[in-house]
């Protein structure tokens, strides 16, 4: 009896690792927060291309861990994730591309306007907006349009997005405005898959089986110890 109980305990286990979407929980972005960079405390770069994961067209990196010029004014927004983030500017892009096998995906980052500068070149009062582009069908999906004010400290946006098809996409990072130098600062950017109905259905039928089994294990360990 304990042996087929130990048996069963087994192979609901391995049931419920297989019902257990390996993506799960699991930010399909590297380098969210920027953080591979190696400028030191207070450097920014214009990278103009592929680094560490993300690509960059007109927008720059910047160290905050110390004084900058960035923010020649005042102190630096707030609620930043590590030391780095990206600099979005004007009508800069920042994008990443990655893979998703599932149909819904649940974003999330971080936005914070730039400080304001006395000097009137350099202000944090950005719009911009977040997309998805499917490279398999060349179809664009809008996650939303945002905006910064000059000097808001940095705070979280969540988005779902569901009716996706399974493939290869790029998460897009847009600026909208035309005046010269408008920045929103972007930090600890992930993906995260949404696992299936039938995945999570799966899954609790897995948690209850194990439960049951192990219960009883219990009574079976129990009767050989008497």
């Amino acid at each position: 009896m304990f042996r087929r109980t130990l048996t069963a305990a087994v192979a609901v286990t391995a049931l419920s690792a297989v019902a257990a979407p390996s993506h799960a929980g699991v930010n399909l972005l590297v380098n969210g927060g920027f953080e591979a960079s190696q400028l030191g405390a207070g450097q920014y770069d214009y990278p103009f291309g592929t680094q560490d994961g993300w690509y960059y067209w007109g927008s720059a990196i910047v160290n905050g861990e110390d004084g900058s010029a960035w923010w020649p004014n005042g102190d630096k927004p707030a609620g930043q994730e590590g030391d780095k983030f990206a600099a979005l500017q004007t009508t800069s892009v920042i994008a990443q591309n990655f893979a998703i096998g599932a149909t819904s995906l649940t974003l999330s980052w971080l936005d914070a306007g730039r400080p304001f500068s006395w000097g009137g070149c350099c202000n944090g009062d950005q719009t911009y907006q977040v997309l998805l582009y499917n490279y398999d069908t060349a179809a664009a999906t809008t996650v939303g349009q945002y905006s910064t004010l000059s000097g808001q400290a940095f705070g979280r946006h969540t988005a779902t997005v569901g009716g996706l098809a399974a493939g290869n996409y790029a998460l897009v990072f847009q600026g909208l405005s035309s005046d010269r130098d408008e920045t929103a600062f972007i930090d600890d950017v992930s993906a995260v898959a949404v696992p299936e109905p039938a995945t999570w259905a799966l899954m609790i039928m897995g948690f209850g089986l194990t439960g049951a089994t192990l219960r009883r294990r219990q009574r079976a360990l129990a009767r050989v110890r008497a």
